[in-house]
């Protein structure tokens, strides 16, 4: 047994050990003198032991280990190569000696724990492991024949070629080439010279395409016996292996510089020989030449070449193996599995026969994944599995398999199980498709979840391959918070999360177009147009750009500026979706010019331009809307019903064909047409609901209308806020309102005023409620409806009550034509039915002054003082307290009440007026009574201070009737009128009648919400069949002169501010009046004298200024104040107003524009 065990050191030990011997052989050809050995360092000589352990040349370890035994007897590396040695004797109790020592004397050391090894190597137990991890070894189960490696050695390797062998099984573990490989070149700079260790560094350089590094290492080989043919066979085969192009006669013209003799270079010399005859063949130089293109990375292009060189040589195993590598890149992996497996055949020999082997089974696993995936795509699910096993059974390291089966899992509608697998893949492999894969699984569930997994749950680097993907999820959440601040018309704080998610998408055009259209509607235009400007010019032709800058201009009222920059786009580069827009562009301006149009009352042209559009059902319907409008029911029912012969379902045309019946007076037929309505198959719209509830109230069902207000008020609150949705909430207000609901209607523009944008909450109180009726600038048609609408009803029911102080002042003839008068005005207000009642009082004080006397006489032209004299009531005054009630809405106003009551004359007042549209034009109608004020004897009445009368004249009324007319539909100018017709008569005072025509056109300069200067030319003519200005008993003391005629110019300029209102004007006249003489007691012919006056004319220039300043102290109160004054020819009126006007509800809406003062109540018109 002892000699077995010896036999077998002698054997193990020497197989540790690889250095070359080749140095060592020259170390010890020459003696070594007593000098040298004095001298020789300890590191030299250990070397010398290792080379000789390498080459098994014991004499040269005898005598290094003696010498060193003699210079360091106690270095532990000593100690090492000593307990070596004796193991090689089979000395195991000189060696265990040795390793007491050891372990006495450096028991830590790299020598210490190497001897253990080799202790423990030279056990039974010891050989046993080794041999156990060497059979896992050669049965390819490399990672547990690794682990039994690490468990023996532990990474204390005592030999070089225990080493060794450790990282030659390294190597062929898939992924841990290059670690074995920097460990063996590590080892062959340690130990020099080491044949099998250099051998296997050229293997895996040969095998990396290392050529220069692979072909160095074999020349330092070539020049030892033991490595020599080794290396030479090495080599050639590698040249072999290569396709035969000129390349590789280079090669092997190097490799017989190398080799120069022995089997190397006669093996070298023949394959040469062998290579330039095929090189000088044309068939092989086909071959050759398809092989180069395979080398290049062809594919479909090569098979032809391939398929020639295949018909000269079907056995060729390059070719064979080319043509599958061809096959699998043109995806026919089917085709080419079979032509790597007649490759392996053909020559399974050959050096690259694992490479095809390689090929085939990574073939046959990107065969089973396409397989997979067209299954998957297939919804054949079972299939899709099997194929993504199969491939998983091919390349269980591979991730896409895996994948494949988490998308089969997920289209099962198992997101547990597939996010399984999917976490699975991200495991095996840190690429990014596994983990967008589980970003998408989780963005399902919410986008924030999937942030978070990219942001907690991947490497570094998996996060930077996805960092596209999380700063688009990032910019989705945030447009989407975005939009809903849009929904709400919360514009500011959507133009933040727009800015926010642009930071993460920057290119993103689309959020450009939103954060410009939030600017807009946030009033900042410019900042919106700056913003889709720098979009556009970062790629200028970029056809998504042009289409959403157009698009955004086009959505601003600047339709004319898209058209232009998609005009500027040649027709040649213009995608189709820009041509779309372009032609739904021009379509669109010519339906806004049209509009225009027919707005402007230009029907014909605005017909003629309809006339140049596709025969489309909305041209027709257009067209149709606007004969209705006319009153050309018939012709609008006519049009209708040629849409509906094209569209039977078409619900704008069916509505407007009930309209057009209702407006025939065929209502039983309007009532049938929209009760058909509900058998379409098509739900009506919010808009088209809204219109038939209309439809239902003309026709006198309100109930109706109501109900079906309560139905579509009910699906707006269910959608998102919209324009129709504000329409359908404006009109049932309008109906509530109607129908006496108040507090209903004010409910439903608060909805309104939420739907159409102009608020995203409903206010809460009358404060936030009024002022949201403010007007504002950027408001679309609906929203200044709205606010219009809402501001009318809540000011109509609103309960005032307004004080104020009035003094005017004309200076005149004292007791006679001067004239002042205060007046204190107080007036309360309420709603009555759907308009406002109200209750007047003034307190009137007027005075004419006094006459001038001469001891204590007069003889004016007063009563009948010209002619009697007068001595008493030489001052004339009056004071009294007028009363009125009266009511007025939309329609209609009316009023009635007295003139002040104390005055010398009573006289019962009032007058009632109706406003209506005729043809576009505003005509208001009115009857009335009203008392002239312009002297205290028209006004109030006075005594006959002469002798032998004392009757009372004076009181004068005017009675009749005025047709007001006016023409401004909110533009730039516009048109009145006023023909009016009346008698005017007093206590004892003759009648007379008055008629007056007055007319005048405006201009306005500034046409703003809030601001407005106007300017215009005025007109009036006047006729009395009187002149009874006169103040003698029987005269009016009124002007009447029997023609007049004035023409003039006034400029007014209007501002209101969040608390003030602004009215100043004035005015530039030219005039001319003629009167007719009359008698001096017209009432009393022959009494006194009765002289008649002359007649007489005049001519002359006038002007009028005023101001009006209203401010807003509080929620519910106003204060105003007012001042006029007027100079003409021997006229001089000057008036001032000062009043306070308290709101019970309270009040935040606009300002007045212009200023409605308190006017005496003997003014009403």
């Amino acid at each position: 047994m002892r000699n077995i065990k010896i036999n077998w050191l002698r054997f193990m030990l020497p197989a540790l050990a690889g250095l070359s011997a080749a140095p060592a052989v020259s170390a010890v050809s020459a003696p070594v003198t007593d000098h040298q050995r004095g001298i020789l360092p300890v590191s030299w000589l250990l070397q010398q032991v290792r080379m000789g352990e390498t080459t098994h040349q014991l004499e040269l370890v005898k005598q290094s280990l003696y010498r060193l035994e003699n210079i360091a007897p106690d270095n532990p590396d000593v100690l090492a190569a000593l307990l070596r040695h004796a193991l090689m004797q089979s000395d195991r109790d000189k060696a265990q000696s040795y390793m007491d020592r050891l372990n006495a004397e450096a028991p830590n050391s790299a020598a210490a724990r190497e001897s253990a090894v080799s202790m423990m190597l030279a056990t039974a137990e010891g050989r046993q492991q080794w041999q156990e991890a060497r059979l896992l070894a050669a049965s390819g189960r490399l990672v547990e024949a690794r682990a039994a490696y690490d468990a023996l050695f532990n990474g204390v390797y005592p030999t070089v070629d225990t080493e060794y062998e450790y990282w030659r099984l390294v190597a062929r573990i898939p992924g841990q080439e290059a670690l074995a490989l920097r460990q063996l070149q590590a080892i062959d700079r340690q130990y020099p010279g080491n044949v099998s260790v250099r051998m296997q560094i050229a293997r895996m350089l040969f095998t990396r395409d290392d050529v220069p590094q692979a072909v160095a290492t074999i020349r330092t080989l070539a020049g030892d016996a033991r490595g020599r043919d080794d290396a030479a066979e090495l080599w050639l085969k590698y040249i072999k292996a290569d396709p035969i192009t000129d390349d590789s006669v280079a090669q092997l013209r190097d490799y017989l510089t190398t080799f120069t003799s022995g089997d190397g270079y006669e093996n070298g010399r023949q394959e040469l020989d062998h290579q330039l005859k095929l090189l000088a063949d044309p068939v092989f130089q086909q071959r050759a030449a398809s092989l180069t293109r395979i080398a290049r990375g062809e594919g479909a292009t090569a098979i032809p070449a391939l398929q020639k060189a295949l018909r000269a040589n079907p056995n060729d195993a390059e070719v064979l193996g080319a043509m599958g590598q061809a096959l699998a890149r043109s995806n026919q992996r089917a085709a080419a599995v079979r032509y790597f497996e007649q490759a392996i055949q053909a020559d399974s020999m050959s050096l690259k026969v694992a490479k095809w082997r390689s090929l085939l089974q990574s073939t046959r696993y990107w065969l089973a994944l396409d397989g997979g995936d067209s299954a998957l795509a297939a919804r054949d699910l079972d299939t899709a599995e099997r194929q993504y096993r199969q491939a998983r059974s091919l390349d269980d390291g591979d991730s896409d398999a895996v994948i494949g089966l988490g998308d089969v899992a997920l289209a099962r509608h198992h997101p547990s199980a597939a996010e399984q697998l999917y976490r699975q893949a991200l495991q095996m492999d840190s690429n990014a498709t596994a983990a967008r894969r589980l970003v998408t699984l989780y963005q399902q569930e919410s986008p924030q979840k999937a942030m978070a997994f990219i942001e907690n749950g991947l490497t570094p680097a998996q996060k930077h391959a996805l960092l596209a993907t999380l700063n688009a999820l990032r910019s989705d959440t945030l447009r989407a918070d975005a939009d809903r601040l849009a929904a709400q018309s919360r514009w500011t704080l959507a133009v933040e999360k727009y800015r926010e998610a642009m930071g993460f998408a920057p290119n993103d055009v689309w959020l450009h177009y939103r954060l410009a259209t939030a600017l807009r509607a946030a009033g900042q235009p410019q900042e919106a147009d700056r913003e889709m400007e720098a979009m556009s010019r970062q790629q200028p032709h970029d056809a998504t750009r042009l289409y959403a800058y157009s698009l955004y201009l086009s959505g601003s009222d600047r339709a004319h500026r898209a058209l232009a920059l998609l005009n500027s786009v040649p027709e040649a580069r213009r995608e189709q979706s820009l041509q779309d827009l372009m032609n739904r562009l021009q379509q669109e301006e010519i339906y806004t010019r049209a509009y225009a149009l027919h707005a402007a009352g230009l029907d014909a042209q605005a017909h003629s331009l309809l006339s140049t559009l596709p025969d489309t059902p909305r041209r027709d319907i257009v067209q149709a809307d606007w004969a209705l409008e006319q009153g050309e029911a018939n012709t609008a029912l006519t049009g209708y019903q040629h849409v509906l012969t094209q569209d039977r379902f078409n619900s704008d045309a069916r509505i407007g064909q009930a309209e057009a019946l209702a407006a025939l007076g065929r209502g039983q037929e309007a009532q049938a047409t929209l009760n058909a309505l509900s058998a379409s198959p098509v739900a009506p719209s919010l808009d088209q609901g809204r219109r038939t509830a209309n439809l239902w109230w003309r026709l006198g069902e309100p109930q109706r209308a109501e109900l079906l207000y309560t139905q579509l008020k009910r699906r707006a609150a269910q959608t998102p806020p919209s324009p129709d949705g504000a329409r359908v909430y404006r009109d049932a207000a309008s109906l509530a309102r109607q129908q006496g609901h108040p507090d209903e209607a004010l409910e439903d523009y608060r909805q309104a005023m939420v739907d159409s944008g102009i608020t995203s909450a409903p206010p809460s109180d009358n404060a936030a409620l009024t002022a949201l009726t403010r007007l504002r600038p950027q408001d679309s048609w609906l929203q200044r409806s709205v606010r219009a609408d809402a501001a009318s009803l809540y000011r109509q029911q609103d309960s005032t009550l307004s004080m104020a102080q009035d003094y005017s002042r004309n200076k005149g003839t004292g007791g006679q034509s001067d004239f002042t008068a205060h007046t204190t005005m107080l007036q309360g207000e309420t709603p009555v039915a759907d308009g406002r009642g109200f209750l007047r009082v003034d307190h009137v004080a007027v005075s004419a002054g006094q006459f001038s006397t001469a001891n204590g006489t007069h003889t004016s032209l007063f009563g009948t003082c010209a002619d009697s004299g007068c001595s008493r009531d030489l001052t004339q005054r009056a004071e009294g307290v007028a009363l009125g009630a009266g009511w007025r809405n939309q329609d209609w106003t009316a009023d009635v009440g007295t003139t002040p009551i104390g005055f010398r004359v009573l006289n019962w007042v009032g007058g009632i007026s109706r406003k209506t549209d005729v043809h576009n034009v505003g005509v208001t109608l009115t009857a009335s009574r009203r008392p002239i004020s312009s002297s205290l004897l028209a006004f109030a009445g006075a005594r006959n201070p002469g002798v032998g009368n004392s009757n009372t004249w004076g009181g004068v009324v005017a009675t009749g009737g005025s047709i007001g007319l006016s023409y401004d539909h909110g533009g730039d100018q516009g048109l009145w009128g006023d023909i009016s017709a009346h008698r005017i008569d007093g206590k004892n005072v003759a009648e007379n009648q008055r008629q007056r025509l007055m007319g005048g056109y405006y201009y306005k300069l500034i046409n703003e919400d809030h601001r407005r200067v106007t300017v215009g030319f005025n007109s009036m003519f006047w006729r009395y069949q009187k002149d009874l200005s006169g103040y003698t008993y029987g005269q009016g003391g009124y002007y009447s002169p029997q023609r007049y005629l004035s023409l003039g110019v006034p400029v007014t300029y209007r501002q209101r501010l969040d608390n003030w209102s602004l009215d100043l004007g004035g005015s530039v006249s030219w005039s001319r009046s003629k009167t007719t003489g009359q008698r001096r007691y017209p009432i009393y012919p022959g009494f006194f004298s009765d002289q008649a006056s002359a007649n007489g004319s005049s001519q002359g220039i006038g002007y009028t200024l005023q101001a009006q300043v209203e401010r807003r102290l509080t929620d519910h109160w106003m204060l105003g104040l007012g001042v006029d004054i007027q100079k003409a020819k021997d006229y001089t009126p000057s008036h001032v107003l000062l009043y306070l006007r308290y709101s019970n509800a309270g009040w935040q809406g606009d300002m007045a524009m212009p200023i409605q003062p308190m006017t005496p109540y003997a003014d009403f018109k």
